[in-house]
């Protein structure tokens, strides 16, 4: 291959990772891929159906997303395991939001809208990558997409409540569902109920015994035989019907300014979210496996998988929990695992989906409630309040959020209570006075360390957070209390700036203030383990002159030398107190 080829063909592979598979595939890979792709495919079959009834298109269109997604995930996405397609979350967040604009009788309508909130979330998630935005996923913190996974699955279970109980649902909310099934349990359908139980149970049992065998299909199999074997029909249980296996066409969704208005909202909320947990996924297997990951990539890929859904008659799509977790557990290595699954699911869309005629719909029901509840993550919060109440407080939030008030409301109140207490945190840092230990080298806060005891007339005080114009008063008012409480005169006032690595104008205006203040006071403001980034900046506020280069000392040891060599030397004796020569920093 030519030099310029080569280059070429490097940039290509930069755009588009799946092509290096082309020419660095391990054959020795095949047979786990080949065998993933296969489990992957007999679980995306009833999963696509599924999830095409909770966004409320036909069914076939869940198979075909999964296809489209897959394809396009596989050349353009960042991770080797991450397996794209129809899931529950992105399903019942795309339901909330086309309910809110088009209503359910008009198929074709509504199949329109779902493919142009496709197409949004992809064009927002091309130019999340092109604008290198993959540090916007930090923003959802882990508490944020714990409650968020809990809040959508009591969602999805609320949205199969009714299918389960063979009633029609009629309410859109998790509280309406819930009260819409109690307040009709006399009108249920008791052999449609007992199906969905078994069901239910069976797939538990598989999960919990045989992890490896794919607990859907076999239940999909099964009580679609058996549907038509006894006629359960003629019983009164609902079944798929006849399912339109016709591919979709290549054709833009309609553009409508007040259509693009409308889902501009849940467009902006999937993006981020279908990002957010995709690249959480996608760390976690990299790391496993230790191949790189690149962040902003996974923009592309999620781009890439939702512009082709959109422009083949489909639906959101995001990283699939599940698939993604069975595909790791079955010894999948590569991108191949989504190209080779994607085929199988063509070839039963094209020419099998006869056989699901009789597939009961409390089935798809069934699976659909299972994978809600092993979506749900209890533990990990429970965990949170052992280590950080707030944190486990801010999940609990947003899952009532998610399932009071909606996905959207959830989220955006979670994060803005996750900003809140994050300038509460930045506007009260951590902060301690610094003391010595008899016999013990080194300096410790004095509130931690029993037996630390100050310096007789000098404060150490350390303060661990960048300066900011939200905490500088903060500063400014534990100095003048430090000051005003010390049990002997104070000397000098010394801060600890060793994690303070950013000064702005508002905070380096606080800190004159305070220099002026403990001036007229006789205390010396003075400063210690300032990194350089913090010093280049007192220079250019004119600190460093108005402080004094002698004030401003590389360690907290050299500071205390000098404080004692200026107090004997202004004394002729160190102060009451004080240790003959201070102790090594540590």
């Amino acid at each position: 291959m030519g030099t310029e080829r080569l280059g070429v063909w490097r940039a290509a592979q930069r755009f588009a990772p799946g092509l290096r598979l082309v020419r660095t595939y391990p054959r020795r890979w095949l047979r786990a891929d080949v065998l993933s792709a296969l489990t992957l495919s007999a679980m995306l079959i009833p999963q696509g159906l599924a999830y095409a009834q909770i966004v409320g298109v036909r069914p076939a269109a869940g198979l075909y997303a999964g296809i489209f997604a897959m394809l396009a995930y596989a050349l353009f996405g960042a991770s080797r395991h991450l397996i794209l397609g129809p899931e529950a979350g992105a399903a019942i967040l795309t339901a909330t939001a086309l309910g809110h604009v088009v209503s359910g009788s008009d198929p074709i309508r509504y199949a329109s809208l779902a493919a142009l909130l496709a197409l949004m979330v992809g064009v927002l998630s091309l130019v999340g990558g092109l604008v290198k935005a993959g540090g916007l996923a930090d923003f959802l913190s882990k508490p944020i997409l714990l409650g968020y996974l809990n809040g959508a699955a009591l969602i999805i279970i609320g949205s199969q409540l009714a299918r389960l109980f063979g009633l029609e649902r009629k309410s859109n909310t998790f509280p309406g569902q819930v009260w819409e099934v109690g307040s009709n349990l006399q009108r249920m359908h008791l052999p449609t109920l007992l199906l969905g139980l078994g069901v239910i149970l069976a797939l538990v049992l598989l999960r919990r015994f045989l992890p490896r065998v794919p607990g859907p299909l076999v239940l999909v199999v099964l009580t679609t035989a058996g549907a038509a074997l006894f006629q359960l029909r003629q019983g009164g249980i609902q079944v798929v019907g006849t399912i339109s296996a016709q591919p979709p066409s290549l054709a833009l969704p309609a553009l409508g300014f007040n259509d693009i208005r409308s889902l501009l909202p849940a467009a902006f909320s999937l993006a981020l979210v279908n990002y957010a947990s995709s690249v959480l996924l996608g760390r976690i297997y990299a790391d496993k496996q230790r191949y790189p990951y690149d962040p902003n990539q996974e923009f592309f890929g999620q781009a890439a998988a939702n512009l082709v859904t959109a422009f083949t008659q489909g639906f959101p799509v995001t990283g699939s929990d599940s698939r993604t977790a069975v595909n790791f557990s079955m010894g999948g290595r590569s991108q191949l695992v989504s190209v080779l699954s994607a085929a199988a699911v063509l070839i039963f869309a094209l020419f099998l989906t006869p056989l699901l005629e009789n597939l009961p719909m409390v089935t798809l029901g069934g699976i659909v409630i299972v994978a809600a509840v092993y979506l749900m993550d209890f533990g990990s919060i429970a965990a949170m309040w052992r280590v950080r109440r707030v944190e486990a407080i801010l999940a609990l939030v947003t899952m009532l959020g998610v399932v009071g008030l909606g996905i959207l409301q959830g989220i955006l109140i979670a994060v803005a209570l996750a900003l809140g207490d994050l300038i509460r945190r930045a506007a009260h840092p951590h902060d301690a006075v610094l003391g010595e230990r008899e016999g013990v080298p080194g300096y410790y806060d004095i509130e931690r360390h029993e037996g630390a005891e100050t310096v007789p007339g000098l404060i150490i005080y350390r303060f661990d957070a960048p300066l900011f114009f939200a905490n500088v008063r903060h500063l400014r008012e534990q100095a003048r209390a430090l000051v005003a409480g010390a049990r002997a005169p104070v000397k000098w006032f010394l801060v600890d700036t060793a994690a303070v690595f950013d000064l702005d104008v508002t905070a380096a205006e606080g800190l004159e203030h305070l220099r002026v203040e403990l001036e007229e006071q006789g205390v010396v403001l003075a400063i210690t383990q300032a990194k350089a980034p913090l010093r280049e900046l007192l220079r250019r506020t004119g600190l460093m002159d108005r402080i004094g280069p002698e004030n401003v000392h590389p360690t907290v040891g050299e500071a205390v030398r000098r404080f004692l060599s200026t107090e004997v030397g202004a004394t002729g004796q160190p102060p009451e107190g004080a240790p003959s020569s201070p102790p090594a920093v540590h």
